[in-house]
């Protein structure tokens, strides 16, 4: 439990040298997070980060029976029941050092009783439709994966190739292109703190980015922001460089040629703006850059495409451990879709009677940790069933359309399921009906629907009584589940209008379409705007 950081890799490492299986916890989680997560996979020990890390488990560890050792990468740790031994990093190390001197062929003894089916890594769910699952992964699958970013990578494989890491690496995404990849890859990676990413961008200069689509959105801000601020001819030579890059964009989209006289101007355009303009991100050696964990705003997209990088999307679950969905047949590709079905035929993707996308390959989880009837739910056979709705159109393109359940996941990548929030809300006697909005969007918020006691309250009272409410609630949930706004809906919802079902079901893409006016006011519609206002898709 720590923050992204190279003990982290060697100590993942290291415990799979030893015959046992590393398992990630974010390092913002709760004690009842931490306490759920170690109970739960019967976790022997921990290391973790910093005096905060050993604090919180100390709180916890008398209930962890399993538990026998904490090693903390910087201090010394204490508060520790006397059954934990506690070591520091350094102390291990050297202990470990000792012990090789002293056996030799420890080490190759291990390595030849491995097995490439055993598991390799438990990686944790979100907990969005309950508690958190353990999904298995082991050396073959998550080599398939590897080898899957090797597909969407070709050079990866013979040319170096930075990259930055700054998320934690308990999650898949992370763990896989920070951790695993580099070894059966050039990959070179950098770990710094998402507070140094800006400079940590200008110092390393990465080939290749993975990011979720918010973090695509904030460096895209940023550059906005800072050409305000340059002098007034190059804010000129960049208007004139985006009427070139539309042009550019127009004629990619329609699938046609580039003109070569049009082509000339857009690469000149790139040399003199754009690339310029990414060098002081850090970022004019990408060329190609990857999204995931969560829906890419078209104009996002599209904008970073017209600077000259060829920004795709990719598609992947923690259960399928890399992707099985990506852009990878074609340069500057439409917004719209998540790509296709990976180019081997051990890849397969097909839909449910319902439109539910059904994967299978080699790269597939091996179950959820103690729950084979976690499993037995999710699989079809030899086919994952991932709970997305997608459209498959004639040339494989993948469209995804809705969720099979109601989940949202944010612009930065977290899944949370709006239930279990909406229920609490719904406690309160002034709300008769919640709906919670976020997906696609880098924070929660909350459609309510007053009950008639709110109803007999003036205005000004009713708002406090629900912000009151909001505020006592925030206070029981993690950051990312946080309310961080309200809106009162003007009318109830109509059965009519497709809001609701004959059972009185909310249908929440219709709730978000008939209310997407409230729910503007709720987020920052500037940025987006302005987005737009540049890259100017319509049309």
């Amino acid at each position: 439990m720590a923050s992204g950081r190279t003990e982290w890799v060697m100590t993942a490492l290291g415990i799979l040298s030893a015959g046992a299986i590393p398992v990630g916890v974010y390092p913002t989680s709760s004690p009842a997070e931490v306490r759920q997560l170690v109970g739960h996979s019967e976790a022997i020990a921990m290391v973790v980060g910093d005096v905060a890390d050993v604090a919180k488990v100390a709180a916890i560890a008398s209930e962890l029976p399993a538990l026998r050792a904490v090693i903390s990468f910087d201090d010394a740790p204490s508060g520790l029941p006397e059954m934990v031994v506690s070591r520091t990093w350094v102390d291990l190390r050297e202990t470990g050092r000792a012990h090789d001197a002293a056996n030799p062929a420890l080490f190759d003894q291990r390595l030849a009783g491995g097995d490439i089916d055993q598991p390799a890594a438990l990686f944790y769910t979100s907990g969005s439709t309950g508690a958190p699952k353990g999904v298995v992964h082991t050396h073959r699958t998550l080599q398939y994966s590897v080898l899957g970013s090797a597909v969407l990578n070709p050079e990866l494989t013979t040319t170096r190739r930075d990259s930055l890491s700054f998320l934690g690496l308990s999650h898949v995404a992370p763990a896989l292109s920070g951790v695993y990849a580099p070894i059966m890859t050039r990959s070179v990676v950098t770990f710094c703190r998402i507070d140094q990413l800006s400079e940590a961008l200008r110092g390393v200069r990465p080939a290749g980015i993975v990011w979720p689509p918010r973090l695509h959105e904030k460096l895209l801000s940023v550059a906005l922001a800072a050409l305000k601020q340059t002098p007034a001819p190059f804010q000129k030579s960049y208007e004139n460089a985006m009427e070139v890059a539309r042009e550019v964009a127009a004629a990619r989209r329609r699938g046609d040629a580039v003109p070569a006289e049009l082509q000339a101007r857009y690469d000149q355009a790139q040399q003199q703006v754009f690339l310029p303009l990414r060098a002081k991100l850090g970022v004019d050696r990408v060329n190609v850059a990857w999204t995931s964990s969560g829906a890419m705003t078209p104009e996002v997209q599209a904008l970073w495409q017209m600077w000259g990088v060829d920004l795709r999307e990719l598609y992947g679950t923690t259960e399928t451990c890399g992707w099985v969905l990506g852009q990878w047949d074609r340069a500057f590709p439409s917004p719209g879709t998540v790509g296709k079905a990976m180019p081997d035929p051990r890849f397969a993707i097909k839909t449910s009677s319902e439109g539910e996308l059904l994967v299978k390959g080699p790269l597939l989880f091996r179950g959820y940790w103690n729950n084979p009837e976690a499993t037995a739910d999710v699989m079809d056979g030899e086919w994952y069933r991932t709970g997305d709705l997608v459209e498959i159109d004639a040339s494989g393109e993948v469209k995804l359309i809705g969720r099979a359940k109601d989940i949202i996941v944010t612009s930065g990548g977290k899944t949370i399921s709006p239930q279990p929030i909406e229920v609490r809300l719904k406690a309160n006697p002034l709300i008769e009906e919640a709906v919670v909005v976020g997906d696609g969007r880098n924070y929660l918020t909350v459609l309510i629907w007053p009950t008639e006691t709110a109803g007999r309250l003036d205005s000004d009272a009713l708002h406090q009584g629900l912000q009151a409410w909001i505020d006592k609630l925030n206070a029981d949930l993690a950051r990312p589940l946080q309310l961080k706004d309200f809106r009162i809906a003007p009318r109830a919802l109509s059965p009519g209008a497709g809001e609701l079902t004959s059972k009185g079901t909310i249908r929440r893409p219709a709730v978000l379409k008939s209310f997407s006016a409230l729910v503007d006011e709720m987020y920052s519609a500037a940025e987006h705007n302005e987005f737009a206002d540049q890259a100017r898709l319509q049309g």
